[in-house]
């Protein structure tokens, strides 16, 4: 992976398994890295799973403190794939029945079973679609 094209995710090893290690990161909203979020509603941060394979020589523990990486062109990628390609498919299937028939509320249902639809495929096609979107794994450098 090159460097400068990474987006790093701090981590905790919880497991390792043969070439598999398991790390424990924290996924919070925008609101929990607010000075002002004690006050104002309470922070939402939720803790996620991520199995890396471990494909490199250093050696990893249980416990010890790494970065998750990521190449940002398949950071776009989920993006696309996850928020732009659905809102094109409801717009698509949305305006598209509505020029035919001209029902609402027909159009609306037609749109949302098609962006239904777009997600059932992708999920059938998730080793696929994973490919290229693996996250590397680098031991934290401490600075000073």
């Amino acid at each position: 992976m090159n460097e400068e094209t990474n987006i790093c995710r701090e981590g905790i090893i919880r497991a390792i398994n043969g070439d598999e290690i398991s790390v424990e990161i924290i996924v919070s909203s925008a609101c929990s890295g607010c000075h002002a979020k004690s006050i104002c509603i309470p922070s939402d941060r939720r803790k996620e799973v991520i199995t890396v394979k471990n494909t490199r020589y250093e050696e990893y523990q249980v416990g010890e403190t790494v970065e998750l990486l990521l190449e940002t062109s398949a950071g776009n990628k989920a993006v696309i794939l996850a928020y732009v390609l659905p809102l094109l498919v409801l717009l698509v299937m949305l305006f598209g029945c509505y020029a035919l028939t001209g029902k609402e509320l027909l159009s609306v249902g037609v749109g949302v079973l098609g962006v239904v639809i777009y997600y059932l495929i992708l999920k059938s096609a998730g080793k696929s679609v994973e490919k290229g979107m693996e996250f590397g794994i680098r031991k934290k450098e401490i600075q000073i």
